[in-house]
């Protein structure tokens, strides 16, 4: 989906050869005047897309649902402590990385180097559908969070059973989906958002100036990582609040 670079490099249409990534603070011009068309697919299609993620996460949520079937009643009474686990999980996964260049390096490659970059400054949103390919997470990722959450779900097998492992692993997916869809969000217009009632609620607009103020590229590395719920980036002293206005 995106062009292959070496580890630690990218693209410069101003330069006109391999940038090094930018350290915290410091920001060449070039890595400013990325340009987003270069690594958009033009080819994305957003029905291959979904078809794709949400086949994997089908099929994790019938392995959860058939390792949940006639769970106890109380184990239900866990999927709000899964899903603040899960909110640690997606600061640990954006924090390091997402943001730092350690294995498996795609993804530092495809998010902070090209998907910080093709949505930097002031430009956060998305001009036209196939640009939802630097957005969107390629389906691959899902396979890569459930591996890194597999403890986690042997950690709850162990103490209540498969059943609520199977909880685990439903609460997971769902916090997953949850996830692709708050981002995805954050990264439509504006004016399409303001038809929707729920694309006018003060809570989307306040997650949205979160997210795009970890956008900004001197302070990607330090704040905001929660996409979501910033729960995380609280209790880890990463959350900064916005200035007013931005959206």
């Amino acid at each position: 989906m995106l062009r292959d670079m070496p580890d630690g490099a990218v693209a410069s249409p101003v330069a006109g050869r391999m940038e090094e990534p930018c350290d915290q603070g410091s920001i060449t011009p070039e890595a400013r005047a990325f340009s987003r068309d270069r690594v958009v697919d033009r080819s994305f299609s957003l029905a291959g897309h979904l078809s794709k993620s949400l086949g994997v996460a089908a099929a994790i949520a019938v392995l959860g649902g058939w390792l949940a079937w006639g769970a106890a009643w109380w184990m239900w009474l866990a999927v709000p402590v899964f899903w603040l686990v899960a909110n640690v999980v997606e600061w640990l996964i954006h924090y390091y990385p997402m943001h730092r260049p350690l294995l498996p390096r795609v993804l530092y490659r495809n998010h902070a180097l090209v998907h910080h970059r093709a949505f930097a400054g002031a430009d956060q949103e998305i001009h036209e559908r196939c640009e939802l390919s630097v957005v969107m997470m390629p389906w691959y990722t899902l396979l890569f969070v459930f591996a890194s959450a597999s403890p986690i779900a042997v950690l709850a097998g162990w103490i209540g059973g498969p059943g609520l492992a199977g909880v685990f692993l439903l609460s997971a997916v769902a916090y997953f989906l949850f996830y692709e869809v708050v981002h995805t969000v954050h990264h439509l217009p504006q004016a399409s958002l303001r038809r929707s009632w729920w694309g006018r609620r003060r809570v989307l607009a306040s997650m949205r100036a979160n997210h795009h103020l970890h956008h900004q590229l001197e302070r990607m590395t330090e704040v905001n990582f929660n996409v979501t719920f910033g729960l995380a980036d609280r209790l880890l002293g990463t959350y900064e609040r916005p200035a007013r206005g931005r959206a």
